[in-house]
């Protein structure tokens, strides 16, 4: 029993270090995605084709991986140590398709943006906000591999700078599009970068969720709430300001 115990939680372990890959290979393609000459629509949406392609072995590594996670727990008792890598797992997986269904918004958001220049007055800050949401999640996903704290602590910190990044972005397009608001092609374009945007934040904050839960696995504390409370009073002090 412990050996069958032994070789089922290496197995879904294994299993997750290759839908993190997947999802690690989808953000990067949107990254190359976001950089690319938005004249170039050919090839752009060859790109999203391989994206959808990519989200559908993700959505099945995730229901493969989620129903060995039941099993385990059905037939080998697991200790309490086990029970938390587990449910951390669980949780995991699940932060970790939603990446993909995000991956996949952002690229029918860069689509619908229509005006180069418009884009192009932001993209350099979209770029930054998707390099660093990527860095999350890369650090958050290796610190439930390799039990590393300090990569988690990393990246619970790092959401702040991409929230900031956000409120910051939020508040350019906002200004900016009350200008053109007469123009309702460009003004599409501001709404629909202020939708990618705010689905690059939703990467960081699910990078934010995995390495939490890698320290609920490795340490046993179950820090959502705590995090939940500083990002509430980080909102508020935002709006006072």
């Amino acid at each position: 029993m412990t050996q069958k115990k032994h070789d089922a939680i290496s197995e879904i372990l294994s299993d997750y270090e290759k839908l993190a890959n997947l999802v690690l290979n989808q953000l990067d393609g949107v990254k190359i995605l976001l950089q690319s000459d938005q004249q170039l629509v050919g090839n752009d949406r060859l790109e999203i084709l391989e994206l959808k392609e990519m989200e559908q072995k993700i959505n099945k590594l995730e229901v493969k991986i989620s129903e060995k996670i039941i099993s385990a727990f059905a037939l080998y008792q697991p200790v309490a140590s086990e029970i938390r890598y587990l449910i951390a797992c669980y949780r995991i997986i699940i932060s970790l398709e939603r990446m993909g269904d995000l991956c996949i918004s952002i690229s029918k958001l860069f689509l619908k943006t229509t005006n180069k220049e418009v884009y192009s007055n932001f993209s350099g800050f979209i770029l930054k906000m998707m390099d660093l949401s990527i860095e999350m999640s890369r650090r958050s996903m290796l610190s439930f591999l390799n039990k590393d704290m300090e990569l988690a602590k990393w990246t619970i910190k790092s959401e702040s700078v991409v929230d900031e990044f956000n409120h910051k972005m939020l508040k350019k397009v906002a200004e900016r599009a009350y200008f053109v608001a007469q123009d309702e092609k460009i003004l599409i374009s501001f709404i629909t970068i202020k939708e990618m945007v705010s689905n690059i934040e939703r990467i960081s904050d699910h990078a934010a969720n995995i390495a939490e839960a890698s320290v609920y696995a490795v340490e046993g504390k179950d820090i959502r709430h705590h995090r939940k409370k500083e990002m509430d009073e980080k909102a508020k002090n935002s709006e006072i300001e």
